[in-house]
């Protein structure tokens, strides 16, 4: 959340500070344009602008989130083997005792298992 909320404040200020002015962009426009030509065209000149504002501060914004992501990843990943290290948590290679003791009762159940599979077969051929 914190990551979310310094990307928004750092985008936010970066079109505040960085954004030029409508008022600064030179008018182009020739003898023969009406006032309503003058008009639709600086708006679609600042329509222009905008739209390239907004594509500019969409790419800050996922390079930023991309680069927050991978630094997380890469933190997450230095901790963690920080505490292997110290010796305040097994390392992913190590097996827990209680994970092994689930597995061996499985291979037990599974070994009773094919016993009585195999005790109903020996019966049936016994009876045949």
């Amino acid at each position: 959340m914190k990551h979310f909320l310094y990307s928004v404040l750092t985008i936010s200020s970066l079109l505040l500070i960085g954004s030029p002015s409508a008022s600064a962009a030179p008018t182009r426009h020739s003898l023969n344009d009406t006032p309503a030509d003058v008009q639709r065209k600086a708006a679609a000149r600042e329509q222009r602008a905008a739209t390239r504002e907004k594509a500019v501060a969409a790419r800050k914004a996922s390079k930023l989130q991309r680069l927050t992501v991978k630094s997380r990843k890469v933190t997450n990943k230095l901790q963690r083997a920080m505490l292997v290290i110290l010796g305040l948590e097994e390392s992913k290679a190590v097996t827990s005792p209680a994970r092994l003791q689930r597995q061996l009762h499985a291979h037990q159940n599974h070994l009773k298992h094919r016993a009585r599979m195999a005790a109903r077969a020996h019966r049936h051929r016994a009876h045949d």
